[in-house]
């Protein structure tokens, strides 16, 4: 786009106000897609991504590539990227409001970016690139056309990534802004309702157990199917999306209200959004029940660790205390933009729980067990102690503590015991006992160093959400002779990195392309990378899963095409990098991962195009294949 000295000089001098002044212009934003037409979404603001909140909007295109992008207001280019990830080729335009519009996963950008980013690229010699221009050197009108619609970077689909941010950079909603392109009557629905237990002594119909509870609909107004028994503090999960006219799509549910017996006791509403806590998405949904389940509930509380600012509770942190004999009725109202509700009402009695169950509880059970929730040790037995008195003996290295049965049910006894109250060596029960593997506990906010099972495991202060119980286990597999190095509970998520450092007890003849790879029970692994040193592997990570070692020698594969197009890939750890040269100058290379393909873009018409072409691939293990040919 070519600006003239007349409209230039009435954009420097509208862009130039202070943006206090600026904040009071009323120019509308328009539909970046397809203005004033009807348009669909795929996405909206605030759904619940398994690593982060989406921000902003996701506008359908047909499932094509090749929309016209149109400026949602005047203003100016400020950042430029382009990327193989993330939002893959993005523009970021500032307008005289003081708010910035994010357009992302674009196949092109107007014609006079392009060649700007291009000439960059090869100026840099790099694909991916961060640009900043210079204030109004790329300046645009409302609705003027800034790229072409694609599906760049982590896009699973053609379509058009949409956000406007404020003076901080924080996303807002831009269903706010008065797009009629967009129609919604239909209000959210309900998946699934959960309630938790939250502290050692609360339980849920008899049980220290997190329980989905069955509901009937009707319409868009849900309910318990019967009234729940409670005692003591507890949680509230609630599973659902939204849809708009037109799509099948199931969308984010970003406003939700809990009112007790009339009175608002919660409401979230993700509806300005900081980038620098999206990873807090991870205590935002019950994280174990997303690892065990995959269905992503928003918890109507808020977990210790929590830094959102979407909430407002009445109690501390949203739970709920239900004292003996009261009644409890519950309503849920959910909303989307467009103000559609949905209720989903429940009545919970609080009731001292019974001792014993009258329903199995579903675990195979071979003597003792147990496994860790949270702050809480929960051991199961089966069997009675046929006249002795059934207690659980925890061993703390000198002492012993016995604990009761918390309760019975037909085939199990349950017994917890709260870990702030001590860590034990071993369990016993009757004739059955147990050794424990050794479990250590990390406080948020502490540095902590753990050296067990072959691993020295650092833990910085910003490394946890919560307080951590960790266990660690070492074993070679039979099966495959792999090592396998287990970071638990996988059900805890981290806030920040830890340090790992592994040492192996097998030989690795190939130091040089053996690195750490994530693996889990199906045999996937994911490559994490890693640094020797003496004999030992050091490595990053922010999540607790199991880790091996594995050796990539093999060199990835380059397959052409025509017209300088190749296929290229790596089976195991990956594609790293790549480089072209003819005659030793530097080409560049455009890459679409999800296709494997790269292809060279000639930086204009007069560039050479003859000579000797050398295109060279590198895995993430250093392994190298070229292609050479003449031109």
């Amino acid at each position: 786009m070519k600006l003239n000295k007349s409209l230039t000089t009435l954009l420097i001098s509208l862009l130039s106000f202070p943006i206090s002044v600026l904040a009071q212009n009323s120019d509308p934003y328009t539909f970046p897609i397809r203005p004033n037409k009807t348009n669909f979404l795929s996405g909206t603001m605030g759904e619940l991504r398994s690593s982060h909140f989406h921000a902003g909007i996701d506008i359908k295109t047909g499932g094509m590539i090749g929309e016209a992008v149109h400026a949602t207001k005047r203003g100016y280019i400020t950042r430029i990227k382009v990327s193989t990830s993330g939002y893959g080729n993005a523009l970021y335009m500032l307008h005289p409001d003081g708010n910035t519009s994010v357009y992302a996963h674009l196949n092109e950008f107007a014609t006079e970016i392009q060649s700007y980013v291009k000439s960059e690229q090869y100026k840099q010699q790099t694909f991916e690139i961060e640009l900043f221009p210079e204030p109004y050197q790329f300046a645009f009108k409302s609705q003027e056309v800034i790229g072409i619609s694609g599906n760049t970077g982590g896009s699973l689909g053609p379509h058009l990534h949409f956000e406007i941010r404020d003076k901080q950079q924080r996303v807002l909603n831009p269903l706010h802004y008065g797009f009629d392109e967009i129609k919604d009557n239909i209000p959210p629905i309900v998946q699934g309702f959960a309630i938790r237990p939250m502290t050692i002594s609360s339980r849920i119909s008899n049980q220290f157990e997190r329980k989905e509870i069955p509901l009937k609909r009707n319409g868009f107004n849900y309910k318990a199917e019967d009234t729940i028994s409670a005692i003591g503090e507890i949680g509230l999960e609630l599973w659902g999306h939204d849809k708009l006219n037109g799509s099948a799509n199931k969308n984010g549910i970003s406003i939700i209200e809990v009112f007790v017996n009339g009175e608002r006791h919660f409401k979230q509403d993700i509806d300005v959004m900081s980038f620098s806590l999206q990873r807090h998405i991870l205590v935002h949904y019950p994280y174990d029940v997303k690892q065990t389940k995959g269905g992503t509930f928003h918890k109507l509380y808020v977990d210790d660790g929590n830094k959102l600012k979407f909430y407002d509770t009445k109690s501390e942190n949203g739970a709920l205390t239900i004292e003996q004999g009261k009644v409890y009725d519950i309503n849920i109202y959910m909303y989307d933009p467009y103000q559609n509700k949905s209720n989903l009402s429940l009545t919970i009695i609080g009731e001292d729980q019974d001792l014993f169950l009258n329903e199995n509880i579903p675990y195979d059970i071979d003597g003792l067990d147990y496994r860790i929730e949270n702050e809480v040790l929960k051991v199961f037995t089966q069997s009675s102690c046929e006249g002795e008195k059934e207690e659980l003996n925890l061993n703390f290295e000198g002492r012993i503590e016995s604990i009761l049965p918390a309760y019975y049910s037909k085939n199990t006894v349950v017994y917890l015991w709260h870990l702030k109250n001590g860590i034990p060596k071993s369990i016993l029960n009757c004739e059955k006992g147990m050794n424990l593997p050794e479990i250590t506990e990390i406080i948020p906010g502490e540095s902590k160093e753990v050296e067990l099972n072959n691993m020295k495991i650092s833990f910085s202060s910003y490394s946890l959400f919560d307080s951590l119980y960790l266990q660690t286990l070492y074993e070679i597999k039979t099966s495959d002779s792999l090592e396998i190095f287990s970071l638990e509970p996988t059900s805890v998520p981290l806030k920040s990195t830890i340090e790992i450092e592994l040492t192996p007890q097998k030989v690795y003849a190939d130091q040089k392309h053996t690195h750490i790879y994530k693996t889990d029970d199906s045999g996937n692994f994911s490559f994490e990378g890693g640094e020797w040193n003496n004999g030992k592997i050091d490595f990053n990570t922010r999540e607790l899963a199991d880790y091996t070692l594995l050796t990539d020698s093999i060199s990835p594969l380059i397959e052409a095409k025509n017209n300088l197009n190749f296929v290229i890939n790596d089976e195991l750890s990956g594609i790293k990098s790549f480089e072209a040269r003819l005659d030793g100058e530097w080409v560049l290379l455009k890459y679409e991962p999800k296709d494997n393909l790269i292809w060279v873009d000639w930086l204009n018409k007069e560039m050479k195009r003859s000579g000797e072409f050398s295109l060279i691939v590198t895995d993430n293990a250093g392994n190298k294949a070229e292609y050479l040919t003449k031109l």
